[in-house]
This record gives structure tokens, C-alpha cells and sequence, in this order.
């Protein structure tokens, strides 16, 4: 593997609209699109930066959509052994979401829950060994965890994957990844449901993209046709905004220059 096992190494978006979604990221962020034929059918679509893998996407299954399920981004954690992982999974107070699978000579995946209901993918990279480019405009910088039950879900993921919870400040978790490179240990966050959420928003994982202007970035979201649930403000050393993009899929932007 080319990154620790247990670090946030891939996002992907399944979404009711793909050529909408190709045409908004592509351009808010500047990304580069290439779509891989996959022997289910429909393609799987590769997103770059300056020609560096960033993100995947894939069209959502007719039924979901016809239910109303939403687009959603999806975060994976990349595993040395998917197989072994799942096995600690129940055990840990998790659920299988879907069992095991191997993507075609790409890598094996699957997705579980934690005890809080929030859903997170896990890959073992065969040749596909996740995104080449993080913490840069355009690129993932951090995986967010919004739980309904915050001390269940982060003892689940300790045990699962290793990581090590320190607090932050205002009741904020920050896991961290003994076996990252660099000084660096920090692999994501966690929080509690903020109190303002719909009660029938469900524990969820939140992707953040870096952009050199938050509020620039979050204006021109909004000009391609995104929504916002959280105006651009100031927290901490970064500011950040939340946005639903026009297929329904939820993401943030975050930049790390003062207010």
C-alpha cells in the first residue's frame, strides 16, 4: 500500500445526475473528468487535478433515486485486509453495510456503519491505490464525523481501525493515525449532531475540499447552482462553508488563510 492502513484515502460521489455533477465540479474546482468502463454497466467517472487523482463518481442505483435517496459523497478508509476488518466490525458494535467485494483488478471494497449509524467505505487498493492528491486547492483535506452518539462511534473506530481520539476543544475529536507520515497525525474529526440539524438527519461522515477563498469558492458554488446550509465563517485556523451541490449531495470547502 502506498498510504497507512486506517488513513482517509479516497471520496467518491454517487449522484441522480452525473453529467450535472460532472459539469458542476469540474467547474468550481477546475477538476478533469475521465470515465472508466466498469462490467456492471454504467461507467465509473475519474475526477483529477492537474492531472492527480482527487475523487470518483458513479450514477446512483435507479431504485435509490426513485425512492428519493439523495446524492451523497462517500468516504473510504483505506485497509490492508477488507476481509480482516469486517471480521471486527460486528464485534465493535458496527453493522455491514455491504459485504465484501472486489472491483474488478482496481481493489476490494466495502462499506460498514458504526454504532451511531454513520456509513464510511473501506478499500484495499490493488491497482488503484486511492487519491495522489490531498490538502491542495481542489483536493480532499479532511473527513468529518456528525454523530448522534459520539462516544459509541469513536470507541468503534479505535478498535476497528487504531485511532487514537484527543480532544480539540468545544467538545471537537480529532482521530489520530500513529502510522501517517510526517508530524502530522491528525486523519479527521468528530462532533456531535450540531443541535441545529433536522432530528431525522442521520450520523454521517462530511467531506472537505480545500480552496484558496472560502467565500469566493462558496459564491461561485452557489452562481453553478449549489445551495448553502453554513455560511462561510471563520473557525479555528481555517474558514469553512457547507454546501449542497444541484444534484442534492452535501460537501464543505475549507480555507486556511485569516478571516
Amino acid at each position: 500500500m502506498r498510504y497507512p492502513h486506517g488513513l482517509f484515502g479516497w471520496v467518491d460521489l454517487t449522484t441522480t445526475d452525473v453529467e450535472g455533477a460532472r459539469a458542476f465540479y469540474t467547474e468550481l474546482f477546475g477538476w478533469t473528468s475521465q470515465d472508466l468502463p466498469t462490467p456492471m454497466g454504467p461507467a465509473y467517472t475519474m475526477f483529477s487535478k492537474d492531472e492527480k487523482l482527487v475523487a470518483g463518481m458513479t450514477p446512483q442505483q435507479p431504485a435509490l433515486a426513485a425512492a428519493g435517496v439523495p446524492s451523497l459523497w462517500s468516504s473510504y478508509v483505506l485497509v490492508e485486509d477488507v476481509d480482516a476488518v469486517l471480521a471486527t466490525v460486528e464485534p465493535s458494535g458496527g453493522a455491514v453495510v455491504m459485504p465484501a467485494m472486489d472491483v474488478m483488478d482496481q481493489g476490494r471494497m466495502a462499506m460498514v456503519s458504526d454504532p451511531s449509524g454513520a456509513v464510511v467505505g473501506l478499500w484495499q487498493p490493488e491497482k488503484h491505490q486511492g487519491a495522489d492528491l490531498f490538502n491542495a486547492p481542489g483536493a480532499l483535506t479532511w473527513n468529518e464525523l456528525q454523530s448522534r452518539d459520539l462516544e459509541r462511534a469513536t470507541a468503534f473506530y479505535a478498535a476497528v481501525f487504531g485511532w487514537r481520539w484527543e480532544p480539540a476543544g468545544d467538545g471537537y475529536l480529532v482521530a489520530n493515525l500513529d502510522a501517517k507520515q510526517g508530524e502530522d497525525k491528525s486523519n479527521a474529526g468528530a462532533m456531535a449532531m450540531p443541535a441545529a440539524a433536522p432530528a431525522e438527519a442521520p450520523s454521517s461522515w462530511m467531506v472537505y475540499f480545500a480552496v484558496e477563498d472560502c467565500d469566493e469558492s462558496a459564491a461561485s458554488a452557489e452562481h453553478l447552482g449549489a445551495s448553502v446550509f453554513l455560511p462561510a465563517m471563520q473557525m479555528g485556523p481555517g474558514r469553512f462553508a457547507g454546501l449542497v451541490d444541484p444534484t442534492g449531495a452535501m460537501f464543505l470547502l475549507g480555507s486556511f488563510q485569516a478571516a
